[in-house]
């Protein structure tokens, strides 16, 4: 195997990686807990951000983010999900 062989290996790993670390930042800082105000109750609450659905859209470059888990829930399930836009 020569080193010539080895180009297109170089160049799938030289696209590779910093996507890979873009998709991966957009991951980590989508996870975990954040207090937010409720705009219906006007109480703060925990939600947590859907990660693997941050990091997809990182990867088309749109920022929806998607709540995966809110201390409001199950009674509030359907609310329109207005403290998204204060992240």
């Amino acid at each position: 195997m020569s080193i010539l062989d080895l180009i297109p290996v170089w160049f799938v790993l030289a696209l590779a990686i910093p996507i890979a670390m873009a998709v991966g930042g957009a991951w980590r800082g989508s996870k975990g807990r954040r207090t937010v105000i409720c705009p219906e109750t006007n109480q703060s609450t925990l939600i947590e951000l859907h990660a693997g659905h941050a990091a997809l859209m990182h990867i088309i470059g749109d920022r929806p983010r998607r709540i995966q888990a809110c201390t409001r829930w199950p009674e509030r399930q359907g609310c329109g999900r207005n403290c998204l836009s204060t992240l």
